[in-house]
């Protein structure tokens, strides 16, 4: 008796979406020759960041950013502090650093914090990534491995048919792959001015928000009938 066939292939998709989240990563950091003026620099800038934040992160009582805050979370890292010579005389240089990490629904805020942020002494803006809510990447995920089995199906009928057959039946099932979704990096679009008062003007930045993308790849073995 022939050895019923079987077909074994790779099912595999990749969705994108429109980020609904931006993660700005900024650090405050103040070099000088006494060890006490880097960290009293860093922070009294800390605590200017931190009132500039919260003036967009309107909290509930219960602590949680209300439904239309435009920051919905915030954090802080503890302050460091080191020290280096000078490579040009051997003097000690010290250093202080802090970072911030803060979560903007409302990207328009964003261009608007980001722009205020980086005329403020000791400030560096590192990046800004794009990312999707809990409740969406949880929603994908189900979308991502229904599609790969899809895929995987339609290749596996297409093989059939090719050798004159009608259909097949899945066996065996193995999740393969599973992408999280990576955070896209954030451009900056454009700037525009912004009236800050009669002698003063702000270069406001806009952010072109790149697609989150997240992919599933699932082995499955058919056989024919």
């Amino acid at each position: 008796m022939a050895k019923p066939i079987t077909i074994c292939v790779n099912g595999y998709i990749e969705v994108n979406r429109v980020p609904e989240r931006a993660v700005l990563y900024l650090a405050v950091i103040h070099k000088g020759s006494e060890q006490t003026t880097a960290s009293s620099n860093v922070v009294q800038t800390s605590k200017n960041v931190q009132e500039l934040l919260e003036t967009y992160a309107p909290r509930l009582p219960s602590g949680e950013a209300t439904s239309d805050a435009a920051i919905t979370h915030w954090s802080m890292a503890n302050m460091s502090t080191s020290s280096y010579p000078d490579p040009s005389d051997r003097k000690p240089v010290f250093e202080a650093t802090t970072t911030f990490t803060v979560k903007f629904r409302d990207f328009e805020t964003l261009g608007t914090v980001a722009s205020k942020l980086s005329v403020m002494p000791n400030v560096s803006i590192k990046s800004v990534k794009w990312m999707l809510t809990d409740t969406t990447i949880a929603s994908l995920a189900s979308e991502c491995r229904i599609s790969a089995a899809h895929d995987a199906l339609e290749k596996a009928r297409d093989y059939a048919k090719a050798f004159g057959y009608q259909d097949v039946q899945p066996c065996e099932i193995s999740d393969t792959t599973y992408g999280l979704p990576a955070p896209g990096s954030a451009s900056v679009m454009r700037a525009r001015k912004r009236k800050l008062g009669p002698a003063h003007e702000l270069q406001i930045l806009a952010f072109h928000p790149e697609e989150v993308s997240m992919s599933s790849s699932v082995t499955v073995r058919f056989n024919i009938v």
